[in-house]
């Protein structure tokens, strides 16, 4: 983890022409982060977005690598429209950054948790909170942990499975060659095909699709 830290602190003062060495060194410390478990709340509701819509705010300075999770959901082939919203106050999920309350809730080493299964049923907003250490600049990791929360969010459980965006595992390697070009390198692809049809099952399929895998 300590590995992986450097690397993205070193991404996020890179110029391009260095950025895609570092993304490569990225990689290999990405491979150990397999074995490291995203949490899920017990207990939670999985009641489903009316509609599949909802909006989304980023207070963690993540909002690139959080607009480019929602795209991946928008264009999954579920019938989803997560949109960003112009206002915290206006958001259905709101992206913060909490280290302390982070820790505090799910360790030391924990990337990020969700506040809900699905759509809270109390009516305030639901909260996904990042570690500090994968906010900034849109990256493999950041952009990965923002989707599987997302999916949580949407009602989706842990699954197994070969590039499942929602096995536990905080990056599932099969999957990191895929995804499409950026300015700081190669995102994540995803959803896999088994968290659209959990999602479809939720919301139905979307008529018109371009999904990333």
């Amino acid at each position: 983890m300590v590995i992986v830290r450097s690397l993205l602190r070193r991404l996020r003062r890179a110029r391009p022409r260095s950025a895609a060495l570092i993304l490569v060194a990225l990689g290999v410390g990405l491979g150990a982060l397999a074995t490291q478990r995203l949490p899920l709340l017990t207990g939670s509701n999985a009641d489903p977005w009316p509609g599949g819509r909802l909006t989304y705010f980023d207070a963690s300075g993540s909002s690139a690598a959080v607009d480019a999770a929602a795209r991946r959901w928008n264009d999954s082939g579920a019938n989803v429209q997560l949109e960003r919203a112009g206002e915290r106050s206006r958001a259905d999920v709101v992206f913060v950054a909490d280290r302390e309350r982070l820790r505090s809730t799910c360790g030391a080493r924990c990337l990020a948790l969700s506040s809900t299964i699905g759509r809270p049923r109390d009516g305030r907003a639901a909260t996904v909170m990042l570690n500090p250490d994968i906010t900034g600049e849109p990256n493999t990791l950041s952009v990965w942990v923002a989707m599987h929360e997302l999916g949580h969010i949407l009602g989706l459980r842990h699954r197994e499975g070969t590039c499942s965006l929602m096995n536990a595992h905080a990056y599932d390697k099969a999957c990191r060659s895929g995804g499409a070009k950026a300015a700081h390198g190669r995102l994540p692809c995803g959803p896999a095909s088994g968290d659209v049809a959990a999602a479809a099952r939720l919301y139905g399929r979307a008529v018109a699709a371009r999904p990333c895998r």
